[in-house]
């Protein structure tokens, strides 16, 4: 992913990006892509434990999230624990949504299978980037419309701090570009956690710096 810019600042923009708290459907281990379900116990107790990991990394002058019920609640008891004194807004926006799985959504594994045989991503046979779930959407898809809001964000919030309220497939987005453009393959290897926070600078000329990478602390309750 590059960000396009006749200008080279020397601020870097630092983005937290938290995925959000676990769910009823990640529990039942259902798709979830566009569709929605409420967090759970455990869930909000792991969004407030993102707040805190969160706290390390300096106040935000801007909160965004993916405008699912569940990213937008996570942002919540995030800024509760991160920024409880900062009148600083959520603001929704689509471009955190997680990639569209059609109709694959609000299946399992099994019921995918069963419903529509052979049109899960296999290894060896599909590629990650462009592979297209039945009337969903590709990752190439999804990394477009996450890059457009980066670059936003980059002029925007130039030497501050953003948090990102997001999902897997974002956060797996953010992972690979923090790690000079490893493949989709091995960030799926990696897996982000409910409520993983992923930390990284990032400046106008294309430099990047992981601050804080993957890990499964906002998840061991």
């Amino acid at each position: 992913m590059a960000w396009s810019s006749s200008v080279v600042l020397d601020s870097p923009t630092t983005f937290v990006v938290v995925r959000h708290g676990q769910t009823v459907w990640n529990a039942e281990k259902r798709w979830q892509g566009w569709l929605d379900s409420p967090l759970t116990a455990l869930g909000e107790a792991q969004a407030q434990a993102a707040g805190a990991i969160a706290v390390g990394y300096g106040r935000p002058s801007g909160i965004y999230s993916s405008d699912a019920g569940r990213a937008l609640r996570t942002a919540e008891l995030v800024r509760d624990v991160y920024a409880p004194t900062l009148d600083v807004p959520i603001i929704p926006t689509n471009c955190l949504r997680e990639r569209f799985y059609g109709y694959h959504e609000a299946l399992t594994a099994a019921e995918i299978d069963a419903r529509y045989p052979g049109t899960r991503y296999q290894k060896g046979r599909d590629n990650r980037e462009t592979y297209r779930p039945p009337g969903g959407e590709t990752f190439a898809e999804a990394r477009e419309r996450v890059g457009l809001l980066v670059e936003h964000l980059m002029r925007r919030h130039v030497g501050e701090t953003v948090l990102l309220v997001t999902h897997s497939g974002v956060v797996r987005i953010f992972d690979s570009l923090g790690h000079g453009g490893i493949s989709l393959e091995l960030s799926y290897d990696r897996n982000p956690p409910n409520a993983c926070v992923f930390v990284l600078q990032m400046w106008r000329d294309g430099r990047v710096k992981v601050l804080r990478d993957l890990n499964f602390a906002s998840t061991e309750l």
